[in-house]
């Protein structure tokens, strides 16, 4: 089982749920979140803006969904066109993977045997 952290535009957060919805890969925890990547932040003037509003998209996947819901996410947050052939713009964000080595159900106490913490 895996942890993605997914670290995108606000507006990037809709269009990338719908799409893991649509492939099947549900549940899923969202943080509202500021930062700034190699962007360094915004200059307005004197003053620059280096805390840019971002959203963190945390969705627990079985191994085999991971090249899915990665690819999905590359697809729907990358801003301009939506090939792989490059484009995007710095800022669109981060996917980081990891692995969950265990899951416990808060409701019923137990161990979780699936992916999407039912």
């Amino acid at each position: 089982m895996k942890m993605i952290w997914a670290v995108i535009r606000p507006e990037a957060v809709q269009p990338v749920i719908r799409a893991l919805d649509s492939a099947g890969i549900k549940g899923m925890t969202r943080i509202h979140a500021t930062g700034h990547g190699k962007e360094r932040g915004i200059p307005t003037g004197e003053i620059g803006l280096t805390e840019i509003p971002k959203e963190i998209l945390m969705i627990t996947v079985a191994d085999n969904d991971v090249a899915k819901a990665v690819m999905i996410i590359r697809t729907e947050a990358k801003s301009g066109s939506n090939d792989n052939s490059g484009g995007g713009i710095i800022g669109d964000g981060k996917i980081f993977v990891t692995y969950v080595e265990d899951t416990f159900a808060i409701r019923t106490a137990g161990r979780s045997e699936r992916a999407d913490n039912s």
